[in-house]
């Protein structure tokens, strides 16, 4: 995950105002645990998840690899019950356990799926919940023009919502050649890769379709 790291560390602020705009953080929400102590966010970013689940759990540790976006995190969305760590999801451990576990548009990213899932697992309290996105394509890696027609689809209604000059810095951003390049590097699964692969990572998991991401829910149940 060093490149990605490196390329995020390039498009943090623009990155951050982006998704502060048009981030969902609905699915996440909708599927919170009952127990509401501990949740970890795997790929936090500049910490808009974080954010928004400090406002449930009594903490809430968000790790990544970019140091900018750590840095923006701390900055923007800081709170007592809020922690930023430099963590690779590869290396994950803590000596606690979670009741919730999150991750975004970060998976596609990870060299072993397996291991990272495993660790995961390990580290949720009975009851807890693991809830992921990814993005979700049957072209593993789409070429740049599917993007940039994709801003240009997204700009006029963005325009209406969000006002013209904040749409037209999101567009800048989603076209700018390192946000172009980091994409470039993307590798994607198909719907039935997912179901594939985490199916039996995550025995009894529910997936959920959402257009151009995948939704995965998992659920620690206590035996007996």
């Amino acid at each position: 995950m060093g490149t990605a790291g490196v390329q995020f560390d390039k498009v943090a602020e623009e990155y951050d105002f982006a998704a502060s705009l048009l981030n969902d953080h609905s699915f996440f929400l909708s599927n919170m645990p009952l127990k509401k102590g501990t949740a970890l966010d795997i790929g936090c970013g500049t910490g808009l998840l974080v954010h928004e689940l400090s406002g449930h759990f009594d903490h809430v540790i968000g790790i990544d690899i970019s140091n900018e976006m750590l840095e923006v995190a701390r900055h923007k969305r800081r709170r007592p019950n809020t922690e930023y760590l430099k963590m690779d999801a590869s290396e994950l451990r803590f000596p606690h356990l979670f009741d919730f576990i999150v991750s975004r548009t970060t998976f596609h990213h990870l060299e072993d799926v397996p291991n990272v899932i495993c660790k995961m697992k390990e580290l949720l309290h009975p009851g807890g919940k693991i809830v992921i996105i990814d993005n979700v394509s049957e072209v593993e890696t789409p070429p740049a023009y599917v993007y940039v027609l994709g801003a240009i689809q997204e700009f006029f209604p963005n325009c209406f919502t969000f006002g013209i000059k904040s749409a037209a810095r999101v567009f800048r951003h989603q076209t700018s050649k390192p946000w172009l390049e980091h994409l470039a590097a993307d590798k994607y699964l198909s719907e039935q890769a997912y179901y594939d692969l985490y199916g039996p990572l995550l025995p009894g998991c529910t997936f959920r379709r959402m257009g151009w991401a995948m939704g995965i829910v998992w659920e620690n149940k206590p035996i007996g």
